[in-house]
């Protein structure tokens, strides 16, 4: 078993350095988009540094919801900024993001419908990217689909590798799931933030991985008929791959609105 990232006791926003931090980020991101920025038109962004048990991340709130969550450990967050200028005109405010920062913790410690919060996807470059998104934040917790089965649900059952790349793009972690996005076989494939917190989220959220890396889950959904059954029932086989959710308990599938199978019975 991987162990997890940090302590859930830690506090969820950041103190006066990290407020310092932003405000010289935002400061280097704006002087090397300046020149570009006086001809484009933006929405506000606030922007800070939250801390969690997951680490600390940047966040970026609009008027629409979270708009980015970045991984600080990641990776640089200046040129992050100085891209996100483009399309947002941000500022400094640890106030404005410490929302985010408190409901993660609250996912952490168990709320896992803490995260069902808005999202502004306008920073995503192209239109499958969005649908793909949209979409995932239709998997509810406690379930993961395949990359091939979120590829079908958007009608380009071929398309897993633009559903991977989508995935890796995923300018919201955590309130868009793609850690609920697993390899076909309930391999645990790839994650922005690294495997060691995509284990980490979906163990929050009942699931357990074998030796191997392979997800534990014997109950398939159906997102289109809200029936579940066990994974050896004659009607979990029939299941369009669209369709098909893998639930990590009977709980979770009851609590996403589904009723069990008449023919296995899971109970």
């Amino acid at each position: 078993m991987v162990n997890t990232m940090v302590s859930k006791s830690e506090p969820y926003a950041g103190g006066e350095a990290d407020e310092q931090v932003i405000e010289a980020l935002v400061r280097e991101a704006h002087r090397l988009m300046a020149p570009a920025l006086a001809r484009i038109k933006r929405s506000d962004g606030a922007v800070g540094i939250v801390r969690c048990g997951l680490g600390r991340l940047l966040v970026v709130v609009t008027g629409r919801g979270v708009a980015r969550i970045f991984f600080l450990d990641r990776g640089p967050s200046v040129p992050l900024l100085a891209s996100l200028r483009l399309k947002f005109d941000l500022s400094a405010d640890p106030a404005a993001v410490r929302p985010v920062g408190e409901a993660i913790g609250r996912f952490l410690a168990g709320e896992l419908d803490a995260l069902a919060g808005p999202v502004d996807l306008t920073a995503v470059a192209g239109r499958f990217q969005s649908r793909a998104l949209s979409r995932l934040r239709e998997v509810p917790p406690g379930a993961v689909v395949t990359y091939q089965g979120l590829a079908a649900a958007l009608g380009a059952a071929q398309s897993q590798r633009a559903v991977g790349n989508a995935m890796a793009r995923n300018p919201v972690p955590l309130y868009v799931p793609c850690h609920r996005v697993v390899r076909s076989g309930g391999l645990l494939g790839s994650y922005g933030g690294g495997v060691e917190r995509k284990l980490r989220l979906l163990e929050i959220e009942g699931f357990s991985v074998e030796r191997g890396g392979r997800l534990t889950g014997t109950l398939i959904g159906n997102r289109r008929t809200r029936i579940f059954c066990r994974a050896g029932c004659p009607a979990a086989r029939r299941i369009d791959p669209g369709h098909a959710m893998t639930l990590a308990s009977v709980e979770r599938a009851r609590r996403a609105g589904l009723r069990p199978c008449q023919i296995c019975e899971p109970a």
